[in-house]
């Protein structure tokens, strides 16, 4: 899933929703269960009807007892014993999660154990099923309750007046200027939320805002994940804002690799957080009308993004 491709104000919403969603609250109750008996045959009938790749098995009060794959059924025809129950076939040691934790901790382990699926239980220590998380289901309930809050956020931004030339000129030359310490993220975001509310105030339009604190949260997050500390400045000019970061670190080893979607050399720590997607710099580059990177092994790396003030091209 990757919920890094939204404006900063659902970027930065969606961090902390996936802390706050419950799994109970985005998961599928519609749920196709099997007993023991089953045969393949029966269940791959089944999944070709609902359009899904597996199926949990449950016993007489829908106790978790084991689950059937797309692969396991590819499997049975391959062999030949498609019409067979699958009592004897179907993986007994299931991955599950309880139905009262974040959906981060779904993402967690379904990253971690390379499933797409996890059968919820009804609490951590039963094996009751109550549901079925994906990170389709967790994408989809993200997005509801971030375009609530962005209809909220809209209804209130109507309320304001579009910039004026004069309110970029009293702004140019005074350049914000932001440190940030690598490992921080307690503050992570902080130079982004307090330049989004600043450009605010002026009124530019809601896209280039958004297109500012996406820049300058991605930025942040690599100076926290990657370096030793740094600092971010933004600048205004007539027709510009431009965006630097520095940091002191190791560096990219190779500035071409790093700006390819997924690519991260992110620690499991930092991954088992949440960050470290690999989208840091492609959405930096997707949101500024220019980018350039200069990053050596030993100096750190130098980051230089602009955004023209106008709708982008």
């Amino acid at each position: 899933m990757n919920i890094y491709n939204h404006s900063k104000e659902k970027l930065t919403l969606a961090n902390e929703l996936i802390y706050e969603i419950k799994v109970k609250e985005a998961m599928s109750k519609d749920l196709l269960l099997f007993n023991k008996n089953a045969t393949f045959r029966e269940i791959q009938l089944a999944l070709k009807k609902k359009k899904i790749s597996g199926v949990p098995i449950v016993d007489a009060r829908k106790n978790l007892i084991g689950i059937v794959s797309i692969d396991d059924i590819i499997t049975a025809f391959d062999k030949n014993y498609v019409d067979n129950k699958i009592s004897d076939y179907m993986t007994k040691s299931v991955i599950t999660i309880s139905q009262t934790f974040s959906v981060i901790s779904a993402i967690n382990r379904l990253e971690k154990f390379k499933v797409g699926r996890l059968p919820v239980t009804e609490s951590s220590n039963s094996q009751k099923i109550v549901g079925i998380i994906t990170l389709s289901d967790i994408l989809n309930r993200l997005l509801v309750v971030i375009q609530s809050i962005a209809e909220e956020v809209e209804r209130k931004e109507a309320k304001n007046t579009q910039v004026s030339e004069n309110s970029i000129k009293e702004i140019v030359g005074k350049p914000l200027q932001f440190e940030v310490k690598g490992d921080d993220f307690d503050n992570a975001g902080r130079a982004a939320s307090i330049t989004k509310k600043y450009f605010q105030k002026l009124g530019i339009s809601k896209d280039i805002i958004r297109r500012i604190a996406i820049v300058c949260y991605e930025a942040e997050m690599n100076i926290c994940i990657h370096s030793l500390g740094g600092d971010i400045v933004i600048k205004v000019d007539d027709n510009n804002i431009v965006i630097c970061a520095y940091d002191k670190g190791p560096g990219i080893a190779n500035v071409k690799l790093a700006l390819k979607p997924g690519f991260t050399t992110a620690s499991e720590k930092i991954r088992a957080l949440g960050f470290g997607a690999g989208m840091g710099l492609p959405n930096i580059k997707r949101c500024s009308d220019n980018l350039e990177v200069k990053s050596s092994l030993k100096a750190g790396t130098t980051l230089k993004a602009t955004i023209n003030l106008g709708e982008k091209k």
